[in-house]
Parts: C-alpha cells; structure tokens; sequence
C-alpha cells in the first residue's frame, strides 16, 4: 500500500515522527514551525487548532513544506463523513482521522471519497488513519462504556474490521502495535499516540510506552506533542526520539 506521500517501509526518520500541534492561536503555530525547522516532515493538526484557527491553517502549515494530517477524528453517518473527506482533500490535507467506532459503510464509503475528489482535483488522496480505542481510556473506562471485552481485543477487532473496508492505516496505543502485527501483518500502517520521554508526565495518557517500544513492536510512526512542543530547547528531545527510533530499527 503505497501513495505519493509516504511509501510503505521506505520511510525517513523524519517522516516517522510526526509532531502534534495542540495550541490555539495561529502565531503559536507558526512559532512552532520554526522552531521545528522541518526536522520532521508531517505535523498534525487537532481539534483545539482547527477550531480555534480554522482550515486555512491547514495552508499556512504546508506554506513552511510540512505534510499535514488534520485528526478531525469523524464520526457519523456515511453519508456525511464522506462529505467531509471530499472537503478535507479539497484543503489539500495528506491524512486525516477518523473513529473506527463508525463501521465499515462509514470507512469505504470514506476511502471511495477520497479517492473521487483527488482524482477530480489531480492530486493524490490522503491516508485515511482510524482511531481504534483512545489512549486516554483504559480497561475500567471500557468497562463502564459496555465494552466487556477490554481495551486489546477491542483494538484488535475495530483494527481488523476497518483494514478489511480499506482503511490506511490504524491508530492505537503502543500497547497494543506488536499484538495487531501478529494478527493481521504489515499492509497497513500504524501510528501511535502515547509517546513518552524518561522524566515526562503521563498526563491524560494511561496507555503509553517509548519511541524504541512502539518502533520495534511494528509502527510505522509515532505521534509525539507536548513532550517536543512544550520544551524550550526542542532540538533535544527530537534528537533522542531520533536516536530511540534508529536503535529500534537496526
């Protein structure tokens, strides 16, 4: 599974590591870019930064040569999520999230968008990642929600559901990378949130682990904000995530 913008297995280092911007001004952001210098080459834009800036942010990010994916994490009817896709490749986004939780229809009907409007508009179509169990919750949360099983086999089923109805890639945990390569192998790529540096605080994560963990175990990348964009020096913990992924990976 391959595509302009990443090609499967033949990956940098610095596409690897994709940086989370979660501020709420667009001059904060830019601030970022710079200090980032294109060490990396996606950055991911959430909730707080689209709405608090709105799309165009999108154009501002790639205007300093990032690929951006926008974690809009969808959610809905088929319908209307497929809708939104065709708009988001309109902003010229390179992946984009969205919850498995929304069924199988929801995700092909998603791919078959993403497709037709990128062909439309003569570019390629951005990856669609699916959002599995968030990182914030784990087994007691679950089982409060209903979900019975717990929060490894629910990975495993929402994975194995939405890799069947096309999804590019999933995101889950690094908990969870080594058990869904065993189970469905290596066609799709997985990203992982909950990433954390010796010394930083767990804050809302509860399912987290290391770069080196998390590259080892099978993903592709690894999504990393606070512990890059909240230090004043962040050349430094780059580099050590740097180094962790290429240990990893000899």
């Amino acid at each position: 599974m391959s595509d302009g913008n990443y090609e499967r297995k033949i990956l940098k280092k610095e596409d690897r590591l994709i940086v989370s911007i979660d501020v709420s001004s667009k001059q904060e952001m830019i601030s970022l870019c710079h200090k980032i210098n294109n060490r990396v080459s996606t950055l991911k834009l959430g909730l707080e930064m689209i709405y608090s800036c709105g799309t165009d942010i999108i154009k501002t990010a790639k205007s300093f040569g990032y690929k951006v994916m926008v974690d809009a994490k969808l959610m809905d009817i088929p319908n209307t999520v497929s809708q939104a896709i065709s708009a988001i490749t309109r902003l010229g986004a390179d992946s984009v999230t969205l919850h498995c939780l929304g069924g199988s229809k929801m995700i092909s009907e998603a791919r078959n968008s993403a497709k037709k409007e990128s062909d439309a508009i003569n570019s390629f179509p951005p990856l669609l990642f699916g959002v599995t169990i968030l990182t914030s919750l784990d087994n007691n949360d679950l089982d409060s929600m209903g979900f019975k099983s717990g929060f490894l086999s629910s990975v495993l089923t929402l994975a194995e559901m939405s890799v069947g109805s096309g999804i590019d890639g999933i995101i889950c945990s690094p908990n969870e990378v080594l058990s869904l390569r065993e189970k469905l192998g290596c066609s799709f790529y997985i990203a992982t949130p909950g990433i954390r540096l010796a010394h930083d605080e767990a804050n809302d994560q509860k399912r987290s682990s290391t770069p080196y963990d998390a590259i080892k175990n099978g993903a592709d990348f690894i999504i990393v904000g606070r512990s890059i964009t909240s230090k004043e020096k962040i050349d430094e913990p780059i580099n050590i995530i740097f180094s962790e992924m290429e240990r990893a990976l000899e």
